[in-house]
């Protein structure tokens, strides 16, 4: 199963609020998608790539490993559910919960667990 990795709006999110882990994709400066071996990931939101504008680079870590740091350094927690109507099963949505208060808020609804994910750890982002 393939992991799905995060957009290019995450991953400049991601940066701005120092998210610094090894990874196999990322996002150049002209907004192309790479990746590179397993054996050469490395943190592309280091200072070593701030340089010049025309080598600046995003790091786009899986969905996953954005969640995992998200609520280990960041203290939020990503849930995504889905709806049950009348017995109908519904859209996804993501529940966001800030830990150190637990403050709670909701995104829209979509049709992929993916899709709820990353704009769960968009909105915590952006509640930051």
């Amino acid at each position: 199963m393939e992991q799905k990795t995060a957009s290019l709006q995450t991953a400049r999110l991601l940066r701005k609020h120092r998210f610094n882990e090894p990874t196999t994709s990322y996002y150049d400066a002209d907004g192309v998608f790479r990746t590179v071996s397993a054996s050469d990931a490395c943190n592309w939101n280091s200072p070593t790539y701030d340089k010049s504008p025309r080598k600046k680079a995003y790091s786009s870590p899986p969905l996953s490993v954005a969640h995992q740091w998200l609520r280990e350094k960041k203290r939020f927690d990503v849930l995504v559910d889905r709806d049950y109507l009348f017995g109908k099963v519904g859209k996804y949505f993501a529940k966001i919960i800030r830990l150190k208060d637990g403050a709670i808020s909701e995104t829209g609804q979509y049709r992929s667990f993916e899709k709820a994910l990353e704009q769960g750890i968009v909105k915590a982002l952006r509640t930051m």
